[in-house]
């Protein structure tokens, strides 16, 4: 199963993305503080995206970006971000996220690209 940690500090719109992504049979993380996600993070449970809002509870998304990216097991996990901020992408990009969506968010849009990395890391174990 697909597993997704959700960093997202809007109630609302975390709930949202959680219940489209349980409904696609994603295991869900959700946090809505950054320093709780920061901390799961670092521990070992498997994520294979990680979903984080430029704005959230603790810190933002782009210092999140640069945490996750410090994490030896956490360097390749695809990080993208949803913000309502799109002066902030080249900052997000340059922190290491992989892909910058911008509010509002096409919920089709959101799937395809976190799922796209999905596919794309079994294509290139498979190749392996």
């Amino acid at each position: 199963m697909k597993s997704i940690l959700i960093a997202e500090g809007d109630d609302y719109v975390a709930r949202l993305f959680a219940t489209v992504f349980s409904r696609t049979s994603w295991n869900v993380c959700l946090m809505n503080d950054a320093h709780k996600a920061a901390d799961v993070l670092r521990g070992n449970e498997p994520f294979d995206v990680v979903l984080v809002s430029y704005k959230i509870r603790g810190m933002d998304g782009v210092e999140l970006t640069k945490l996750i990216r410090s994490l030896e097991h956490r360097k390749e996990t695809p990080v993208v971000m949803v913000t309502g901020r799109p002066q902030i992408e080249l900052e997000a990009v340059r922190a290491g996220v992989d892909a910058v969506l911008t509010k509002p968010v096409d919920i089709y849009d959101l799937v395809d690209v976190v799922s796209g990395y999905i596919s794309q890391a079994r294509h290139q174990d498979v190749s392996r």
